[in-house]
């Protein structure tokens, strides 16, 4: 998984056109214009962020353009022949317009299935059943990216793997030279970042999706070739060709590193799912004055559009909490984990995720700070397919959440607690969150597929936020409704003791891996 974290992109926004749009993903009508080249115009799906374009001469129709012949196509022949490599039995390609790509169908043999293009994803069926399939840009050109997606997760065997060599536009690159990106071409529909491939994937019927950076190498050749063969005029084209001139041959022949544009993608061809499940996680110790009051209202909970998964686990409390939670035993979709001994609140999370069977997960507290009428407003953005991840915001009215009654210094020490990690965290993640250790954190189950997560305490709500982000699941921020209650009421947080945990796991978070991904 790469290292990188998303930011906003650096493209230069101009006035606002029509666009005639119908999001494939989430189903909304509304978009966003981005930016404006001579030959097409960007947008941006309001919903989901899912982006397209299309041609200035016919309209918001991509024209049906055959690619001019690319540079330095070496490097995508060499990771093609290293993704068939991976793949074993009948194989299906969908591969873009390139035809330097025939040898390597050669080489695969008769084993390779069969080769399609973008024009066939657009047609009936593609036969199958297939061991695997192997997609290349073909997907950016396709008129539907999820039926077509659909349509290849239909021909594939379960659990056959997927292995997706795709231009990402939230990769370090991209970032990098904004609308200069050479992936900008008139032929393309769409452009994908990692959250909305994956979100595309997933509502495809396919799962434990992964990203890793493709390693490619480039020669000042190769980059002014590919910069003269953009559809758009790069401000980087003058000085390179100024480079170019002046450089001795076997420098401009000489190969080096670049930041990546493009994502090695694998998922799985997933089981078929019947109805969806939101798995509610509730660690529990020493709650025993809200925990009945907690679990009585989330018994009662009814979720529009999910069953219910409740996971219930109890770290050996010493004041009766254990008791009233094995109350709840015989609850219909309850299931009660009771460990040993404390072990901290993350680690009961942890234990909860890792029993979790959902398609969405959502993080529930013992205690009553909370409103659990705020569910069906969280997850409606990840049922809608518009996010991987949601925070319930705290912060409706200025940064002072927490008030105390009956110790208001208290209560302004953790408010400037919260402030000064939250900057810690915006800083590390270059994000702009309001309240990343709220308890209301949603999203979808397989957002956690490669990811170790290892902390054991309240530590643990720094380390999943970090980690999502660096997956590119930068979250939708929705006001949710608090009353927050005192050390003295049984809150267990202790900024000074917690404090110095809290700025290790932020830096050990940033700078570790992610997790193992696949294995």
């Amino acid at each position: 998984m790469a290292a990188s974290v998303t930011r906003p992109l650096r493209l230069i926004v101009q006035p606002a056109q029509a666009a005639k749009f119908a999001c494939p993903l989430c189903g909304s009508e509304h978009a966003a214009y981005v930016f404006g080249g001579s030959t097409f115009r960007v947008h941006r799906c309001a919903g989901c962020a899912l982006t397209f374009a299309a041609t200035a001469a016919d309209g918001d129709e991509i024209a049906e353009l055959p690619p001019a012949p690319r540079a330095g196509s070496e490097n995508r022949q060499a990771a093609l022949r290293a993704a068939l490599s991976r793949l074993k039995g009948k194989k299906l390609l969908v591969v873009a317009d390139d035809t330097e790509i025939v040898p390597l169908i050669e080489e695969s043999g008769p084993s390779a299935g069969r080769v399609v293009g973008h024009r066939d994803l657009d047609g009936e069926n593609l036969g199958g059943p297939y061991q695997g399939v192997v997609l290349t840009s073909a997907l950016m050109r396709a008129r539907d990216p999820r039926a077509a997606l659909a349509k290849i997760r239909k021909s594939l065997e379960e659990g056959a793997p997927l292995v997706a060599s795709l231009p990402m536009l939230d990769s370090a690159q991209a970032r990098l030279m904004g609308r200069s990106w050479p992936e900008w071409q008139r032929w393309n529909r769409w452009y994908f970042t990692r959250e909305t491939l994956q979100l595309l994937l997933l509502a495809s019927g396919f799962a434990q999706v992964w990203f890793r950076d493709e390693r490619r190498r480039y020669s000042l050749d190769t980059l002014v070739s590919r910069m003269r063969d953009s559809d758009e005029v790069s401000g980087w084209i003058v000085p390179l060709q100024a480079i170019h001139r002046v450089s001795p041959r076997y420098l401009r022949a000489r190969e080096f590193s670049l930041p990546s544009g493009t994502a090695v993608t694998t998922a799985v061809a997933a089981p078929i799912r019947g109805e969806k499940t939101v798995s509610i996680i509730v660690p529990v110790f020493n709650e025993a004055a809200t925990v009945k009051s907690l679990l009585d209202a989330l018994m009662a909970k009814q979720v529009p559009g999910f069953r219910r998964e409740i996971i219930i686990v109890e770290s050996n409390s010493t004041d009766g909490s254990r008791e009233i939670v094995q109350s709840y035993a015989d609850y219909p979709d309850v299931r009660i984990v009771l460990q040993p001994a404390p072990r901290g609140k993350g680690n009961a999370v942890r234990e909860g995720l890792a029993l979790a069977t959902g398609d969405v997960i959502i993080i529930q507290d013992a205690d009553l700070e909370y409103d659990l009428e705020d569910y069906g407003g969280l997850l409606e953005p990840l049922a809608a397919w518009q996010s991987m991840f949601v925070l319930g915001s705290r912060h409706q009215g200025g940064w002072k959440m927490r008030k105390f009654s009956d110790s208001p210094l208290t209560a302004a020490v953790f408010n400037l607690g919260h402030v000064f990690f939250r900057d810690c965290v915006n800083l590390a993640c270059g994000t702009r969150i309001a309240d990343p250790f709220t308890m209301f954190k949603v999203f979808r189950r397989d957002a956690l597929f490669g990811m170790a997560l290892t902390c054991n305490r309240f530590d643990l709500d720094i380390e999943l936020v970090i980690k999502l982000i660096r997956k590119g699941y930068v979250p939708i921020e929705l006001p949710v409704n608090y009353v927050s209650r005192s050390l003295a009421d049984g809150k267990k947080v202790r900024v000074f003791r917690d404090g110095a945990t809290w700025v290790w796991t932020i830096l050990k978070a940033r700078l570790t891996p992610v997790g193992p991904g696949p294995a």
